[in-house]
């Protein structure tokens, strides 16, 4: 009896038959995976507090001092007048003290040797961060002195240091500070500019030597009579132990 008479399918028909089951299991079984398997999140903010930290009971803790705070201090402005389109400086001026001699806020005696930074503050205001420069030369003399007894001079440095007497301020776009270091602990120290004026800055300009100033210019550029006048150059002074 042939499969026909015998009512048996045929082989071929039987093997598509398995093909198309397997088929379709793989496809209800990725359709499960895709439908189970990935995720998307809708997620929302908010500011219940608006800005504002949950107070806690009691006092936060007072921040700790600086252990150098106040030992450091602005005394007398710069006053510049003008000859010309030289800037002057009619007598000695004292930017800084630095005290030494003073406790710690916590009440220490201060031990070892200290250092100062002084560094030009208005970069913006004096046109050095990509505007209009305000002045064609700015190069000043910075001088430190041991001043225990109160300024006199502009004396070479003595047994308590500085390290160095004088040391030069370039100001352009890349850098404007200087450093007196070497002070020692129970003093004080003065730290300023001496007098200047066109003669002066003149002299100090023909001594230049590869490019390199020496002393005190200030030199503003080309400006009418009555035109505005540049912007001072302003400085900030920084302490800190270094041994």
């Amino acid at each position: 009896m042939d499969d026909v008479t015998s009512g048996t399918k045929p082989r071929a028909w039987r093997r598509r038959s398995v093909f198309w089951g397997i088929f379709g299991a793989v496809g209800i079984i990725m359709g499960a995976a895709y439908a189970t398997g990935f995720a998307s999140t809708n997620n929302t903010s908010a500011d219940t507090h608006a800005g504002e930290a949950t107070q806690l009971f009691g006092a936060p803790a007072a921040p700790n001092p600086s252990q150098y705070a106040n030992m450091v201090a602005a005394t007398t402005p710069l006053a510049l007048d003008f000859d010309g389109n030289y800037a002057t400086i009619a007598a000695n001026t004292v930017l800084f003290t630095v005290d030494l001699t003073q406790n710690d806020p916590y009440g220490n005696a201060l031990t070892g040797t200290y250092y100062t930074d002084v560094v030009l503050s208005n970069w913006n205001a004096l046109g050095l961060t990509g505007g209009t420069p305000q002045w064609d030369t700015l190069d000043l003399k910075f001088l430190a002195v041991e001043c225990d007894a109160g300024f006199s001079a502009w004396t070479p440095a003595g047994a308590n240091g500085p390290t160095q007497a004088s040391t030069q301020m370039h100001v352009d776009r890349v850098d404007a500070h200087v450093t007196f270091s070497g002070m020692a602990a129970g003093h004080k120290y003065c730290i300023g500019l001496a007098p200047a004026s066109a003669t002066t800055e003149a002299a100090v300009l023909q001594a230049a030597s590869g490019g390199t100033v020496d002393g005190t210019v200030m030199f503003r550029p080309n400006a009418a009579p009555g035109a505005a006048l540049p912007t001072a150059p302003q400085f900030a002074a920084t302490v800190n132990r270094s041994a």
